[in-house]
């Protein structure tokens, strides 16, 4: 009889360790579900980010009107609205003066492209289509219609 008890609060105890664990289960997921970002309404954005590090002639690829994509996740980035080149310049050592300059890479350009999204923005950030994070400084994967390149965010005007 007495192992017939021990047995049975050995179950009673299991079951109110799975009662404890669905509670907090529970709790938590309300928490998270009435504490969550709330959206405050979609808005049209223009960011310029840069492509840098390109063969020379490569902003001909890039047409006004075509769509961008993340090249990473696949997620919809926006439509391109404007694209600049200009020569691709990095920082060297000058060794007869010992100071650092900005010297021109050759057949090497820096394109800049802006484009336009439509954007939900929320008390930390901006997604284009509720994915795509726009911040500026973000690291940038892109591609479009023929072309692929890698860069930063630069500005973003609201």
């Amino acid at each position: 009889m007495r192992l017939f008890l021990k047995e049975a609060e050995k179950v009673e105890n299991k079951k109110h360790k799975i009662n404890v664990i669905v509670v907090a289960v529970i709790a938590i997921a309300g928490y998270k579900y009435l504490h969550r970002e709330k959206i405050a309404e979609t808005k049209t954005i223009r960011y310029t980010f840069e492509m840098i590090d390109n063969y020379e002639g490569f902003s001909d690829l890039i047409h006004v009107g075509d769509d961008i994509t993340d090249n990473v996740k696949n997620y919809y980035m926006g439509k391109v609205v404007d694209v600049k080149s200009e020569p691709y310049t990095k920082l060297v050592n000058d060794i007869e003066t010992g100071t650092v300059k900005e010297a021109v890479v050759p057949n090497r350009e820096r394109d800049l492209v802006t484009v336009e999204a439509n954007v939900t923005e929320s008390a930390s950030d901006l997604k284009v289509n509720g994915y795509y994070t726009v911040k500026v400084g973000l690291e940038v994967a892109v591609k479009g219609n023929g072309y692929a390149g890698r860069g930063y965010i630069l500005n973003i005007e609201r």
